[in-house]
């Protein structure tokens, strides 16, 4: 009897214990995000156009110092809604679900040159976004709304030199999906962008959905 409370002791010493790690090393690589995510020099700081539904960033910046990382940041604010229809008809039928707008960024530099150029969609930065919603759920239907709010690291890049660059972002503001039974859609409602250069770029230890180019 004795022995079996020493085991379940030690067994829960351990549970502890591997918990107490877990908690650890996800507050050392939300201190090591934060700290690198605000590390640079801003040198621009912008708030997009809209153009036949599109959010388009256009602008020039100019990197002071070559051979040093530069960062863009992209803070946004976006809403979402959806409705299905819970009857039996519509069982088997494709659900229209939106996640996300898609969005095309292309770095130039000063003759107009493409450098680089990526096509994407917000989706893959949710997870490192704030957000909140609801629904609500009869016999028949279920309906939700949310929102999501947060600022991401949408690219790293390393210029080759200082001087001019042409950075295009165009995000589609809102897409909408509609099917028999479900519809949905997904807005981008708030943007800007902002640049960094001499930044401390993301870690290894730190997973993160963006790309790091050499331009």
């Amino acid at each position: 009897m004795q022995s079996w409370n020493i085991n379940t002791s030690i067994g829960i010493i351990l549970l502890f214990g591997f918990i107490g790690i877990l908690l650890f090393a996800a507050g050392y690589r939300f201190l090591i995000q934060r700290r690198q995510l605000s590390s640079g020099r801003e040198i621009g700081r912008f708030v997009p156009q809209k153009n036949d539904g599109v959010l388009v960033f256009d602008h020039q910046i100019t990197i002071t110092t070559g051979g040093k990382w530069c960062r863009l940041l992209l803070k946004f604010k976006s809403e979402t809604a959806y409705e299905i229809n819970m009857r039996w008809k519509y069982f088997l039928k494709r659900v229209a679900l939106v996640i996300g707008t898609p969005y095309t960024l292309t770095i130039s530099n000063g003759l107009r040159r493409v450098l680089y150029r990526e096509e994407g969609n917000l989706s893959r930065f949710l997870a490192f976004v704030g957000g909140r919603g609801g629904n609500t759920e009869t016999m028949f239907s279920d309906r939700g709304r949310g929102s999501q709010e947060g600022r991401v690291a949408l690219l790293e890049f390393l210029p080759r030199q200082a001087g001019s660059y042409r950075i295009l972002l165009e995000i589609q503001s809102r897409v909408e999906d509609e099917a028999p039974g479900s519809l949905s859609y997904w807005e981008v409602i708030e943007a800007e962008l902002t640049v960094k250069e001499d930044i401390i770029p993301l870690s290894k230890i730190v997973k993160y959905p963006h790309k790091r180019v050499n331009i």
